[in-house]
């Protein structure tokens, strides 16, 4: 079998909705030589987040020190064994054949968004207002997008092959806006496409990080955009790019090139 890993950040206080998110994994419909495999880390060292889990082979579960969400999420890739990955928050909800497009999609490149809709408190559902078309993304887009602040995906719905994840170290340690910043390096090395199917119900709602007044302060929001294009401008200079042939299954080894 082949393996997709989910990766998952959570705290205590922000797994009231892991239940939910554990059910749109369950009703994933995916090709027949493939299964999910999903990894949740707690930022954090209480285990209760873990309680609201069920007692299924297929979740690895972590904790560690608090670090906030990049650090937390890069210690959930350490026990992916997927050779894909895709990110997924804890309050959100998959909707049907989000992975099942995401394996398909990263059958031709490195690495995939796609489309979500916003599921607000009242139980209402909002499309994203900037959608790309379906299909492969031009060269730079976010990359332009993020410093206008009009990023027209949610980068909460990235898919990759693992192998780039692990090159371009996971996720960045910054405060927020840390898959961002793995979109934007992705972006910078290899090609990737949009899927306009929807993939997740986006929750809204006042707990979520970025409902806090202190995530959006000017000085901290500043600086984690400056980080992010510091490193997609440094990886775009450098020339490097992901070899597109590189897509051999987890613990395949490689035949060493003669020099």
């Amino acid at each position: 079998m082949r393996t997709i890993s989910v990766i998952t950040a959570v705290h205590e206080g922000g797994h009231h909705f892991i239940g939910d998110t554990y059910e749109s994994l369950c009703e994933q419909k995916l090709p027949g030589d493939w299964e999910w495999q999903w990894c949740v880390q707690e930022d954090g060292t209480s285990g209760i987040p873990a309680k609201s889990l069920p007692d299924d082979p297929r979740i690895t579960f972590g904790t560690g020190l608090r670090a906030r969400i990049a650090v937390t999420r890069t210690h959930a890739l350490s026990r992916a064994t997927g050779e894909l990955i895709r990110t997924l928050d804890a309050d959100d909800v998959l909707l049907p054949g989000a992975l099942e497009r995401d394996i398909e999609t990263l059958e031709r490149v490195p690495w995939c968004v796609s489309a979500c809709v916003d599921l607000l408190e009242d139980g209402s559902t909002a499309p994203g207002p900037f959608d790309p078309e379906d299909g492969p993304l031009e060269p730079h887009r976010f990359y332009r997008e993020v410093p206008q602040q009009r990023l027209s995906v949610q980068a909460t719905t990235f898919a990759a092959h693992r192998g780039l994840v692990l090159a371009l170290g996971g996720w960045q340690a910054l405060s927020g806006a840390e898959t961002v910043a793995l979109l934007l390096a992705a972006e910078a090395v290899a090609p990737g496409e949009f899927i306009a199917e929807p993939s997740v119900l986006y929750r809204k709602h006042p707990d979520q990080t970025t409902a806090s007044h202190q995530y959006w302060e000017p000085t901290e929001a500043a600086t984690r955009i400056d980080a992010l294009m510091q490193r997609a401008t440094a990886l775009r200079e450098a020339g490097w790019k992901w070899p597109r042939d590189r897509r051999s299954p987890v613990g395949e080894q490689q035949t060493p090139r003669a020099h």
